[in-house]
């Protein structure tokens, strides 16, 4: 066990655009801000390797990251380098493939973009290679691994504010570029979702591929959720809001700050009782999502936690994605899950 935590892992990136590398350059963002900025940063782990196809994002990262190799061919890469992580940051349609290839080359953690696939089917074959080669998948739904939010899930799951009644949320940029984060928080929050329906919102831009819904979701703890998209071109946002029997939490900014609001009795009519937003409890600031995320690898490779965003719960995001696409088709069908 001594030498295990002395043991430091070798990581590489297939993928140097925005998430995997080009956004460390981001100069108002809290560093690390990407997969190779967080496995860079993490004492315990070594940025060996990226693997990308365009040789402008390799300049980049022999410009930010000297010490890395740099390879073209990922099948180069893991014979070169043989990394014990590697992170999955390239467009939908090529993780199963890659995926399939870092198992084969025996990786231990695997970290893949959201959403884990582009098809059902896919993914089930990404979960199977991995539990056949003993790697451990992880999906990068970054805010899972947030020590505030963890913890605020498990105060919402205690009732600090009694029972949920209602809950709503905002979102910009795609359902699948943006709402898969908010069905994956959604989940840590409330348990699996059960039901959906949805319509299309044809006001709000998206990118090249993806869609906007508006809908309402419905989760085994018995919780309705209204998503709502807008134009993010007008501003981004990522807010929570949920209204429980004896208080409220409001989650703005993305998911780095969160408000909870107390019940107290009116202050303007008599036997009513209103929430106390003029004292809210806030918490959290502008920090990393990507360090957790390594912090929480690293503790998985020693065996001293359990991963948290398997492959099963990018799974579970797909399908209910894949639902509300099919409502939506359907007019706001009812489609159960």
């Amino acid at each position: 066990m001594g030498n295990n935590k002395l043991k430091k892992y070798k990581a590489a990136v297939i993928g140097c655009g925005k998430i995997g590398l080009v956004t460390e350059q981001d100069s108002k963002r809290i560093k690390p801000a990407t997969h190779a900025g967080a496995f860079v940063s993490h004492p315990r782990t070594a940025l060996a390797a990226v693997c990308d196809i365009d040789e402008k994002k390799l300049e980049i990262s022999r410009s930010l990251f000297p010490d890395a190799l740099t390879f073209n061919s990922p099948e180069e890469m893991f014979e070169t380098v043989a990394p014990d992580i590697v992170s999955i940051a390239t467009h939908l349609d090529s993780h199963r493939s890659l995926v399939e290839l870092a198992a084969r080359y025996g990786v231990k953690a695997i970290v893949c973009e959201k959403p884990i696939a582009p098809s059902i089917e896919d993914a089930h074959a990404m979960i199977n290679v991995c539990e056949r080669s003993g790697s451990m998948l992880f999906i990068n739904h970054l805010r899972r691994f947030d020590p505030l939010l963890r913890r605020t899930a498990q105060e919402i799951r205690e009732r600090k504010i009694g029972e949920i009644s209602q809950a709503s949320c905002y979102y910009t940029n795609g359902l699948m570029n943006s709402g898969t984060h908010l069905i994956d928080l959604l989940r840590m929050f409330f348990g699996e979702c059960k039901s959906v329906r949805a319509v299309k919102n044809f006001k709000t831009s998206h990118p090249a591929g993806d869609v906007n819904l508006d809908g309402i979701m419905e989760f085994e703890d018995g919780v309705r959720v209204s998503f709502q998209s807008l134009e993010v071109k007008d501003y981004a946002i990522f807010d929570l809001y949920f209204y429980g029997s004896k208080g409220a939490l409001h989650i703005t900014r993305f998911g780095f700050e969160i408000e909870w609001l107390a019940v107290r009795n009116s202050i303007d009519f008599d036997g009513y009782k209103e929430l106390n937003i003029s004292q809210p409890q806030k918490e959290g600031d502008s920090r990393s999502f990507m360090a957790p995320m390594a912090e929480h690898v690293v503790a998985c490779l020693d065996g001293k936690e359990i991963p948290l965003s398997r492959g099963e719960d990018g799974l579970k995001a797909l399908e209910a994605l894949i639902a509300l696409k099919q409502s939506a088709e359907l007019d706001g069908k009812k489609i159960k899950l």
